[in-house]
Parts: structure tokens; C-alpha cells; sequence
């Protein structure tokens, strides 16, 4: 009795264990049919999308990817046509979310309405004949990026076989030819031929065998030396691969291998495109990549038809050195080569790197960005864990005196460490350890602390940094050594004071007047400037003007002396030049910052004050500048730190913007 009262509630056990797993399995697959999937999913991910996702591929929901999982999406990827990588990402979601329960449209559920993922109707009329993804015979497939017309793509390339007996052509497609295979380079594509299924039979391809040969008797010509993984495509989907270690050296530096295919169909009347793809070492001896010429062959296909009939199609009759039936050439080559890997060096900001002065104080050290420089990547990111600067001085032999440290900075962010200048200012910054991403560009700022002038610093004192772009030490994505280009990159000479002036702002006129024609006309050119006094004292600023040198085509003249006042020049742009009686010219102000004193004008500590320098161009006929355009350069002005009619120091920095327009004269 016991015993069959055990038997009979192990029956019921089984029995509820049953209806739970039946409920469970029906709550699946509802699940899966409503849920959907937004984030990307791999080995590793858990939660509610990956309950989602296993409903869908068929494994059991527990919500947690691991190999079983894996394994189900890679073979419905390759169902798909979709590269069978494990990984659910946007592709794979846009099929998979669309993917339909029945024998429909990709993107339909049912024949009713329209595809989720194409747009085209779900009955058959819209889309029947077509590849998934595809609603007419243009373009390419949205889902697998195959041709949507018949002339090329293998459609589908999994699925049974329509048909009877069939064969195919093979023919050698130039789209990979002469390639350089970079050190570390994943599948590389280095052949490509086109298959294509006569219109009597789908055909399945179960093998290539494919051919290695090195021709350059000096350099290395053994193929494991070179490559790890052979890989076979179709249409854009990885359909066999064979570690080199498989390949067999039949011939004395001759490596072939009949690789296995899976999924690889061509359907009846359409052509595939078959590629051969090659994985480079992570190292490779520089010495036999340098002349290295290799030869990738494609020996035979077998393919089977919808009879069922298995045939070997023959690429290459017999084995050569040089290119076979359908063989290509390519090399192999450093990282660096094969990228294009380049990191270059340029001076950038001028308003950093244009000589100006630098606010130094008498008691204190100060901080003074003096060079800005563009470092710039193609074709790889950039390791840089090194540089070198030459830091310079006039007015001090030794640099180490006056200039106490120097780094570098990005962004706002210090990247080196701040390295002491030694006597000669040979500065490296080590450990800068920055990756630069390939195809960007940043500007890299170099700073310097500089002594009060209570020590050794001198008013008037000037230092410049130069960076040594061949001192550059850095790497390649493929942590190969990469060689900066670029010319040595020098800021500008820029002076150091505690008490002076500073130019901040500019703006200016142009005006041709026309009064009678004869001989009356004149130009009138004004540069208006703001002057400020970024020091402790008073200063004091020339209440007169200068011309400088001589007018003529040159935009450069002489600075004023310091006995001279607010300097301008005179620029011509045809060959006749005005006489001094025709020119004339006037300084003026009308800033409350400003006073007029005896021999200048006074300008407070924190003070900015705004000049007014007009030059008026008359002819006299003598000699004729008629139909002549000007312009009016500022060329410097004086300070001193008393009323005095002679500057203690002039500026000349930074004028590059102070000059007005051309303005023509009539008559």
C-alpha cells in the first residue's frame, strides 16, 4: 500500500512538474513574441532582454547568456545571412525583432499588414522573389546588405536546395588586388571571385582549397611565419576558416589547405562573392617584410546541387610560382605601413605662440604658457609617453635661472610632470602616457615658471621654447614604434616684464574721398587700439606719431626709437610711393583713462586706454599716385614710468593685426 501511495504521488510530481514546464514554455514563448530587445547583448549580458533573446533562438529563458546561448544565436545569424558573431547588436536586433513566426516577409508575423523592419507588405505579392530586407529589385538589403536584384549576391546562403543538377563559373574579381596586410591585421581580404550558379540548380559550396606561395628567396617564406588564421567569406558572412597550422606544405614553400564551408549557398542564377581573408601575426620580422611577395591562389571549389551531386570545380591546373587560374599578389608590411600610422607635429595657437610680453612680478614666481602645438593622428591611434623641448634665453646665458620648470598641458589638465630646466634648457617630459585616438587632434600646451625679477630676471628678458619633434617617443596601435613628422615646432621670443603695456584690441577704417578731381582727392586710413597697463606703476605713452622708414610695397618697416613717438608705416600696393608732403597723420584719444600731461599720456596701474592714429594720403601731383591703394601699419609705440619725451622700452609685439584696409586714391 505504501508503495503504490509512493507511486501514485511520484505520478502526481511528474505530472505537475509536466503542466508547469508546458505553462512555463507557453509563458516563453508569448514572452518572446511581445518582448523586445533594445541594448546589445553577449556572452556575459543577464536580465530580462536576454530572456527575450533565448526565447526567441529556442534555448531555455533563464536569462543568462552563456555558451548555449551563443551557440544559438551564432547559428541563427548564419540562417539570417548575418555575420554569426555571438554578439546581438543593432543588426542582428533589427532581424531579430522582425523575424518572422511563419513562412513570411523578414519582419512579419503574418500575412496581414506590413513588415516591422522593411515596410513591405507581409502577403507575398510585395516581396516574393526577393532577399530578406528587400521590397524591390534596387539597392541592397537593409538586413543583410546584399544586392536586391538578381544579377549579384547569393540570396539566402543557408536553406535546402532548389533544382536539379547544376554547375557554377568561377571568376577572378579585382576588388582585392596587391594588398598590404598590416602587422596584427584581423581577416584581412586578399582575393576575391565572384561564383556564379547556372539557372538550372541552387548549389551549396563545401570547400575551397586555397594556395600560399612567397616568392622572394631572401626574406622568410614560411607561411605560419606570417599568418594565424585563414578565413573564407560569402557575401559578407564568414562562412569556414582554418588555423595556418592546418595548411600542408606540399611543395617546398607552397602552403595549401581545402577549407570546409557551412551555409555557403548561391542560389540558382545568381552570383556570390567568395573572399579569402588572412589574419597577420602580432609581430613580424622587419627583415622579411620588407621585400616579401606572396601569392594567394584559389586551387578548386566542390559544390553540391540540387540532385545532390557533389562536383570539384578546378581553379589552377597544377601549382606555380607565379599567379594561378585566379591568383592575386599582396604583401605584408609593419602596422604602421599598412595604416598609414601617422602622428604629426605643427605649431597651432598664434595667439599663444605670436610673440607677446609676459606678465612676470617682482616678487613671485609666475606661470606663462609660452608654445601651443597640434598633435595630430592619421591611420592609428598614438601611445606618446615622451617629449623633448629646448628652452631659451637672451639676457641670461643660463636658462636654469631665470626659467625654474616646464610641462605640458591639455584641455586645462597637467599630462606631464613639471620637469626642472637644467643650464642649456634641454627639457624632456617623460611618462606623459597619452593615447590619442586615430583621426583626432589636440593641442598640446607648454608652460613655463619664470623667476620674479627681485631675483635674476631682468625687465626686458625674453624666453622662447622650441619642441624637438624628433625627440617624440611613441606608439602605434599595434604598440609599434611611431616616428612623429613635422618640423620642430618654435614659439615666439616673448619678453618678460613686471611693468609695461599690453595691445588688446584693434579696430581700424579705411575711406577714399573724392572732393574735385584735381589733385584734391585724399584717403584717410585710422587705427584705433586699446592700450592696457597690466603693471604696478603708472606708465606713460607718447602723445605724438612717427612714419617709419620709408613707404613702399613691404609690409615690415623700422620700429620707432625711443625718441621717437607712436609709430606707423605706410604700405603701397601698385610701384609709386607718396612723398612725405603728401602724407600726414594724427593721435588722438578721448578715453577718461587717459591724460593728457606734458610729453605723453598717463595711463594708470589695471588701466585701459583707446587711441586714435588717422593717416591722411593727399596728392599733390608730385610725384602722381593717382589710382594707388594704401594702407597704415602700426609699427610700435613707447612707454616710460615718468612724463618723459624719451620711452624706456618700445613695443613692437604682436602687431600683426594692427593695419587697416587698402583704400585707393582717385585723383
Amino acid at each position: 500500500i505504501l508503495n503504490l501511495k509512493g507511486v501514485k504521488f511520484f505520478a502526481i510530481v511528474v505530472l505537475a512538474v509536466a503542466v508547469l514546464a508546458t505553462f512555463g514554455m507557453v509563458a516563453v514563448q508569448s514572452a518572446s513574441a511581445d518582448c523586445t530587445i533594445t541594448s546589445t547583448l553577449r556572452v556575459g549580458s543577464t536580465g530580462t532582454e536576454v530572456q527575450c533573446l533565448q526565447g526567441k533562438v529556442g534555448v531555455t529563458a533563464d536569462g543568462k547568456f552563456g555558451p548555449m546561448t551563443a551557440a544559438a544565436v551564432k547559428a541563427w545569424q548564419a540562417s539570417a545571412g548575418l555575420s554569426a558573431d555571438g554578439v546581438v547588436g543593432p543588426i542582428s536586433r533589427a532581424a531579430l525583432m522582425g523575424a518572422a513566426t511563419g513562412n513570411f516577409p523578414a519582419g512579419c508575423t503574418s500575412a496581414a499588414g506590413y513588415s516591422v523592419t522593411t515596410g513591405v507588405k507581409c502577403d507575398t505579392g510585395a516581396s516574393a522573389g526577393l532577399p530578406a530586407g528587400c521590397s524591390t529589385t534596387a539597392g541592397y538589403s537593409v538586413l543583410t546588405g546584399t544586392k536586391c536584384d538578381s544579377t549579384t549576391g547569393g540570396g539566402d546562403t543557408s536553406g535546402p536546395l532548389a533544382g536539379g543538377a547544376g554547375d557554377i563559373t568561377l571568376t577572378l574579381d579585382g576588388e582585392y588586388s596587391s594588398e598590404r596586410v598590416g602587422q596584427g591585421d584581423k581577416d584581412a581580404k586578399v582575393i576575391q571571385v565572384d561564383v556564379e550558379a547556372d539557372s538550372s540548380s541552387d548549389v551549396s559550396l563545401g570547400s575551397v582549397k586555397v594556395e600560399f606561395y612567397q616568392g622572394t628567396a631572401a626574406d622568410d617564406r614560411d607561411l605560419p611565419d606570417y599568418v594565424s588564421e585563414v578565413t573564407v567569406w560569402l557575401d559578407g558572412v564568414e562562412v569556414g576558416s582554418a588555423d595556418v597550422d592546418e595548411f600542408t606544405e606540399a611543395t617546398t614553400n607552397y602552403f595549401s589547405k581545402s577549407i570546409n564551408l557551412s551555409n555557403a549557398v548561391v542560389r540558382a542564377g545568381k552570383s556570390g562573392k567568395l573572399v579569402v581573408g588572412v589574419s597577420a601575426n602580432n609581430s613580424l620580422d622587419s627583415s622579411d617584410i620588407d621585400t616579401d611577395a606572396w601569392i594567394v591562389d584559389i586551387l578548386n571549389v566542390r559544390f553540391t546541387d540540387g540532385d545532390g551531386v557533389t562536383t570539384t570545380t578546378t581553379g589552377s591546373a597544377a601549382v606555380v610560382a607565379a599567379a594561378g587560374t585566379y591568383g592575386q599578389a599582396f604583401d605584408f608590411a609593419s602596422f604602421a605601413t599598412a595604416s598609414g600610422a601617422e602622428l604629426r607635429i605643427s605649431l597651432d595657437d598664434d595667439a599663444i605662440n605670436d610673440v607677446h610680453l609676459l606678465d612676470v612680478d617682482n616678487t613671485n614666481d609666475t606661470s606663462h604658457k609660452i608654445t601651443s602645438i597640434l598633435m595630430k593622428t592619421t591611420g592609428s591611434s598614438a601611445w606618446v609617453d615622451e617629449m623633448v623641448a629646448s628652452i631659451g634665453t637672451a639676457g641670461e646665458t643660463d636658462e636654469s635661472v631665470i626659467i625654474v620648470s616646464s610641462w605640458i598641458e591639455v584641455d586645462g589638465v597637467r599630462i606631464s610632470d613639471k620637469e626642472d630646466v637644467p643650464a642649456g634648457g634641454a627639457v624632456t617630459y617623460d611618462k606623459i602616457n597619452r593615447t590619442i585616438a586615430s583621426g583626432d587632434s589636440e593641442e598640446w600646451i607648454f608652460w613655463v615658471e619664470v623667476q620674479d625679477t627681485d631675483g635674476t630676471l631682468d625687465d626686458g628678458d625674453s624666453v622662447v621654447l622650441t619642441v624637438d619633434v624628433s625627440g617624440t617617443v611613441a606608439q602605434d596601435a599595434a604598440g609599434e614604434t611611431l616616428t612623429a613628422s613635422g618640423s620642430d615646432a618654435t614659439g615666439g621670443a616673448h619678453l618678460m616684464y613686471d611693468n609695461a603695456i599690453r595691445l588688446t584690441g584693434t579696430t581700424q577704417t579705411a575711406t577714399a574721398f573724392t572732393v574735385d578731381g584735381v589733385n584734391n582727392d585724399r584717403v584717410e586710413l585710422t587705427l584705433n587700439f586699446d592700450v592696457f597697463n597690466y603693471g604696478d606703476t603708472t606708465l606713460y605713452i607718447p602723445n605724438g606719431d612717427t612714419l617709419t622708414g620709408e613707404p613702399g610695397t613691404s609690409a615690415t618697416t623700422t620700429a620707432p626709437s625711443t625718441t621717437e613717438e607712436v609709430g606707423y608705416h605706410i604700405q603701397t600696393a601698385g610701384t609709386v610711393t607718396p612723398g612725405t608732403n603728401d602724407i600726414s597723420a594724427v593721435l588722438s584719444e578721448s578715453d577718461a583713462d587717459l591724460v593728457l600731461k606734458t610729453n605723453s599720456y598717463e595711463l594708470e596701474s589695471g588701466k585701459t586706454g583707446t587711441f586714435s592714429l588717422k593717416v591722411t594720403i593727399a596728392t599733390d601731383a608730385n610725384p602722381s599716385i593717382d589710382n594707388v591703394a594704401f594702407r597704415a601699419i602700426l609699427a610700435g609705440l613707447g612707454w616710460a614710468t615718468s612724463d618723459s619725451a624719451t620711452a624706456a622700452v618700445v613695443y613692437t609685439a604682436n602687431l600683426t593685426d594692427y593695419k587697416t584696409d587698402y583704400a585707393t586714391l582717385a585723383d
